[in-house]
């Protein structure tokens, strides 16, 4: 049996601001290490074997402290990089609503037809890192795995290893340095199950 764990990285100021970071890439402001840092306390019970990354800074600074902790090398799958979203990013989200209201309304209400000029669909994000998540498992059979990456792809992921309709993407969240954890074996229908998802509670106090 693979147990993945799923991590979103630790606040950045771009997060607390409402910003839009897609695959700008932003630093960790110091709740964010603090985030990081909880985080690694809490898999340092699981017997984790191998930790990836995305490419980007903030989740790469968030492996690090998990990876502290267990002492292993944090590996980098820049295909579990956020999704980028051209022109949006660095803006707001008034001001993507004021700048791009259509387009704003169509990846709120119908995610699946998403389809902007610079941006990447949800589909793709879905796509590259179910190929990242099956190289990670492929090479790290029937182990206890992390990998830290970002809000949107990570739902993207889970909605795509589920095979559900990614219209289904506005209907949860991924908050800053949540877990989710999907256990893979047979006897599960599908071979996946769910175990946790957005668990927040080693953030507590924070």
């Amino acid at each position: 049996m693979t147990k993945l764990y799923l991590v979103r990285h630790g606040e950045t100021e771009w997060n607390a601001y409402n910003k839009v970071q897609g695959t700008m890439d932003t630093m960790l402001n110091e709740k964010g290490l603090l985030q990081a840092k909880q985080v690694a306390e809490r898999l340092a019970k699981e017997d984790i074997s191998a930790v990836y990354t995305s490419s980007l800074t903030r989740a790469k600074a968030t492996a690090l402290e998990i990876t502290k902790r267990l002492n292993v090398l944090p590996q980098e799958l820049h295909d579990c990089r956020e999704i980028c979203l051209g022109p949006w990013q660095g803006l707001t989200i008034d001001e993507i609503k004021e700048s791009y209201s259509e387009h704003f309304r169509i990846y709120r209400e119908k995610p699946s037809e998403f389809n902007m000029p610079g941006a990447e669909t949800f589909l793709q994000v879905a796509e590259r890192f179910c190929s990242a998540i099956n190289t990670a498992m492929a090479e790290n059979p029937d182990k206890n795995i992390v990998i830290v990456s970002h809000g949107t792809a990570i739902k993207a992921a889970i909605i795509c290893i589920l095979g559900m309709d990614i219209d289904y993407y506005n209907k949860f969240r991924i908050d800053n340095a949540s877990i989710s954890m999907l256990q893979f074996n047979e006897r599960y229908q599908g071979g996946v199950a769910v175990k946790c998802l957005n668990d927040t509670c080693h953030l507590q106090g924070i």
